[in-house]
């Protein structure tokens, strides 16, 4: 078995058992989901590879509160020398106020060192607003501040003060197929002129009632990138999706 083998069976392991246990953990008056991704990726940028990826999202809610959780592990080789290696992780809670609005609190941690950090961090607090709620149709707004720390490959670190603005649209042709448009602006408020701009876009077409194929695009822009590294990153992911 192949050291990329491996370790994509292990996250796989480890995304698909945290999920079972959220559900066996599901009250009776509460609602759980959770969603598994295994794909394949084709990338360009700070990035040249071809691999596979897995991938969890596990969301809890007992009508006031929403509980949320995400996991992503890319791992790539060429030959035996490994060419990828990225991790994002993040967990998010909202209150429910209003019907449309709640307060959120959330935290993410990230690992590229292909794209010149060992490690960063994010800290989120803001308002949501569910602008639009139809059948087929909604559309969610963040806004708030963040608290970033980042340790960079060659031995420099910063943290500083950020805002943010993001929007989550989604169309469902059917019960069981999207399409899904994620965007978010992140401006430093302590360096004029540097910001983040990431967005993701992906539709899913339905297999049967609990699994489909997923094609998804992220590009993740950093208009100030560590020193040796590119701005830009872009990832074409096509997979399986498995949800309950």
């Amino acid at each position: 078995m192949s050291a990329l083998t491996r370790k994509a069976f292990a996250a796989s392991a480890v995304f698909l058992v945290a999920g079972a246990i959220a559900l066996r953990a599901q009250a009776p008056s509460a609602k759980t989901s959770f969603t598994g991704d295994v794909g394949v990726i084709s990338a360009s940028g700070n990035t040249q590879l071809r691999t596979l990826s897995v991938g969890d999202k596990i969301a809890h809610t007992n009508g006031r509160w929403i509980l949320s959780q995400l996991g992503a592990y890319i791992y790539g080789e060429t030959g035996d020398v490994s060419t990828a290696n990225q991790l994002r992780l993040a967990a998010r809670s909202d209150y429910l106020f209003h019907p449309r609005v709640s307060a959120f609190t959330s935290a993410a941690f990230e690992r590229n060192t292909f794209a010149g950090f060992d490690r960063r961090t994010d800290e989120n607090l803001g308002l949501s607003w569910k602008a639009l709620m139809a059948t087929w149709d909604s559309l969610n707004v963040d806004l708030g501040g963040v608290m970033t720390q980042q340790s960079n490959v060659d031995g420099t670190s910063r943290s500083f003060p950020a805002g943010r603005l993001a929007g989550a649209y989604k169309h469902a042709f059917s019960k069981a197929s999207y399409f899904q448009q994620l965007a978010e602006y992140i401006p430093d408020l302590e360096s004029t002129g540097e910001y983040r701009v990431n967005s993701e876009s992906a539709i899913v077409a339905p297999l049967s009632s609990h699994a489909g194929v997923k094609v998804g695009y992220v590009v993740r822009y950093n208009s100030l990138p560590p020193l040796g590294f590119g701005s830009t990153d872009r990832v074409l992911t096509s997979g399986i999706q498995v949800s309950f």
